[in-house]
């Protein structure tokens, strides 16, 4: 025990740890990132900003319809589309390190409000989690929330511990209108924790002037959002009115609706670190009775962390508009928050029990062998299965195209399961300018090629398009790159 005691006190641990969180979410991106519907039309839109000056108000849509999130994320991925010549994998690199450094607040937090056992716990939860390794290399708006919604609870918990700088009010106010920017179904809850940890701990808060300091920074972040909804006929307003009243998205229900969601949250949250449901549920039990040995111990910045994490869980609770789906990727802005009240309840009870000291450790090890044989297997995966679509085939697939039709002018038609081929448009696009200086003609060409991808829940819609197909094209040749298919037809 005393070795790994200095292992982990010893000034490289953290620096090493961090290292292999990065390598973990860098690690073969540019074969196994997904390149869909959503990324497909990011990347247009970012394409159409520094080729054809298209600047913008609002960021990408959210489940509601009429609603959008702000621009921040547009604004925060364009310069490394930039910088990698339109290339995803230099932006996904770029969200991996951002939710490396999530991961260091984490650290940081932990060290400075509760212990460094606790901090080195959070962080080590977050960083060799499977599910979580997969969520940071994902190519989409919420994935940099992660570093925002810890910032905020980093500034949060120095404001209710006593700090006077208006930096820390000002990177509060900052960190939660970004956030908001990234990901509305969790972040937007961190306004009302805000306020509640506000009201709760106000004796033990110097405001001073420095409220002024965080409605400033936050209202900054609201300007490109306000003026495209005034632009519009207060779209935007009416859009959020209509989702809050007409539609009654929060409205109580009776029936069995919240024994279902409190389950699904069991779920979610447990399997982000223990993937199979006869580890979660042990972790579970573990993590609710050492919480009952300590909770009397704990002082204010603790609850502060609590009410962070559990405000977005308990409005959610009574979410049932967008047809009642609630998922995962929602919570994105607090598992790390939640990690680290787990971190800080296990290290807590470890300290005051010499049993739970050894039961903390399994859970630490078993934490790490099952997801690092899972972490092996996902980052060693083929890209060449039956049903696999990622970006190596997917590029595979384009650059076929482009090198078989030569300097012949062709067609192309693409099928995708969500309808529209928003990433094979941004492929060929950045493909044909960058390395072949031709994109496909719009105009009718005898050439044509078909790309389409696998559909497993509605092979039959597969089936009727190419049926479609073959009454005015005629098949020459057949190419396979994992889950997608490229055709070569002449035009009858």
């Amino acid at each position: 025990m005393k070795l790994i005691n200095r292992i982990i006190s010893h000034r490289f641990f953290v620096p090493v740890l961090l290292l292999a969180a990065l390598f973990l979410r860098v690690y073969r991106l540019g074969a196994l990132t997904g390149f869909y519907f959503d990324q497909g039309r990011d990347a247009k839109i970012i394409w159409d900003l520094w080729h054809s000056g298209k600047f913008f108000l609002i960021g990408p849509t959210t489940g509601i319809e009429g609603i959008f999130l702000g621009p921040f994320y547009y604004y925060l991925i364009a310069p490394f589309y930039l910088i990698g010549n339109g290339n995803p994998v230099i932006v996904s690199i770029t969200l991996a390190v951002i939710n490396v450094l999530g991961i260091y607040v984490i650290y940081k937090i932990g060290k400075e409000f509760f212990s460094q056992s606790a901090g080195l716990l959070a962080s080590t939860f977050v960083a060799f989690s499977l599910p979580l390794v997969q969520a940071h290399r994902w190519l989409s708006n919420p994935t940099p929330l992660p570093l925002f919604s810890a910032t905020s609870v980093w500034m949060l918990l120095k404001i209710i511990t006593g700090s006077t700088s208006p930096l820390v009010w000002s990177v509060l106010g900052l960190c939660l209108g970004l956030g908001l920017q990234l990901e509305a179904a969790s972040a937007v809850f961190f306004l009302p924790a805000t306020l509640l940890v506000f009201l709760i701990f106000r004796k033990n808060i110097n405001w001073s002037l420095n409220l002024l300091h965080l409605i400033f920074t936050f209202s900054l972040t609201l300007i490109p959002q306000l003026w495209f909804n005034f632009r519009h006929d207060n779209i935007l307003f009416a859009a959020f009115a209509r989702f809050l009243l007409a539609e009654k998205s929060f409205t109580p229900v009776l029936s069995d609706f919240y024994r279902q969601r409190l389950f699904f949250y069991f779920d979610t949250f447990s399997q982000k670190f223990f993937l199979d449901r006869n580890l979660a549920i042990p972790f579970g039990v573990i993590l609710l009775v050492a919480f009952l040995l300590t909770f009397r111990k704990f002082k204010k910045v603790f609850w502060g962390l609590t009410i962070i994490w559990v405000t977005p869980l308990v409005f959610l609770l009574f979410y049932h508009g967008n047809y009642g789906f609630v998922w995962d990727y929602y919570f994105t802005g607090i598992y790390s928050i939640f990690a680290l009240f787990a971190a800080v309840v296990l290290t807590a009870a470890a300290g005051q029990n010499k049993l739970f000291r050894n039961v903390v450790g399994a859970v630490v090890v078993v934490f790490l062998v099952t997801n690092v044989f899972h972490l092996r297997n996902y980052l060693s995966a083929g890209t060449d299965g039956p049903t696999t679509v990622v970006l190596e085939p997917s590029l595979a697939a384009v650059d076929a195209v482009y090198s078989d039709a030569g300097d012949k002018p062709f067609n192309v038609d693409v099928y995708v399961p969500p309808v529209i081929p928003h990433a094979y448009d941004y492929l060929f696009l950045w493909r044909g300018h960058t390395k072949y200086q031709k994109q496909p003609n719009s105009d009718l060409q005898p050439l044509l090629y078909l790309v389409y991808e696998v559909d497993p829940p509605h092979p039959e819609r597969l089936e009727a398009w190419l049926t479609r197909q073959n009454t005015y094209a005629r098949m020459i040749s057949q190419f396979r790159f994992g889950g997608l298919t490229v055709e070569k037809r002449l035009r009858f």
